[in-house]
């Protein structure tokens, strides 16, 4: 990821999903090189979810944790306001089955 921040100012990103690992990882490399980051939880209250966020080096001064909801119109909007850019991994857990292998042999 190339470091394209202005010293003087520097870029909001939104990332959704932001407790995955996937996510994570993005979320750590934007507060290394500067971006102020606008991070998206299912329950920012949730401290098994946001623990490690809040952590990384960085986070007390550029994350700033919001919570949405991927089924909720306008859910994302307070958290992408103001962004140059989204990285969306956030993505719904609609399924549940007592046997997995019944609908995915």
């Amino acid at each position: 990821m190339e470091n394209i921040i202005n010293r003087d100012e520097a870029k909001k990103v939104c990332v959704t999903g932001a407790s995955g690992y996937i996510a994570s990882w993005i979320v750590k490399l934007l507060l290394e090189r500067g971006y102020v980051v606008h991070a998206t939880v299912r329950n920012r209250n949730d401290e098994t979810k946001t623990k490690h966020l809040v952590e990384m080096e960085g986070a007390k001064t550029r994350l700033h944790i919001y919570e949405a909801n991927l089924l909720e119109e306008g859910s994302f909007d307070k958290a992408i306001h103001g962004c140059c850019a989204v990285f969306h991994t956030a993505s719904p857990v609609l399924f549940v089955t007592p046997n997995p292998h019944v609908n995915f042999p």
